[in-house]
């Protein structure tokens, strides 16, 4: 399941990851950040992954369709975890978007990593926005 957190704004959204993710996720996901991206023209994501267990079959394919048709949009993207496999994900996700800077933060560096992502985006008027 992917739940937006609250310090998501502009073209930045936080994603805390949970659980195993599925198509009807996807469903909910994919037409939020494709409307950041129509606003916008680009994303930064930043997914906190937190007791992931992996995806459908068919959860992962709608990732791999957004990956291919979105790549250009795709700016930065952080994968904090505290697991090798989500490392290899975020290094497996740098070859889908191939043009996004992407980058693996263990859950102990989750503010630096959310700082990378924002970094040269100016923060929303909401003062929290902005904090991790």
């Amino acid at each position: 399941m992917f739940e937006i957190l609250d310090k998501s704004y502009d073209n930045v959204i936080a994603l805390k990851v949970h659980g195993k993710l599925v198509h009807a996720d996807y469903q909910k996901i994919i037409p939020m950040m494709e409307d950041i991206i129509k606003e916008h023209g680009g994303l930064r994501c930043c997914f906190e992954m937190c007791d992931f267990h992996g995806g459908t079959p068919r959860a992962m394919w709608d990732d791999f369709k957004f990956g291919v048709t979105h790549s250009k949009n795709i700016e930065r993207c952080a994968v904090v975890g505290n697991k090798h496999s989500h490392e290899w994900m975020a290094k497996l996700g740098s070859v889908v978007f191939h043009k996004a800077a992407m980058k693996y933060f263990d859950v102990s560096e989750s503010d630096e990593a959310w700082q990378w992502v924002t970094e040269g985006v100016p923060c929303c008027s909401e003062a929290a926005c902005c904090m991790s």
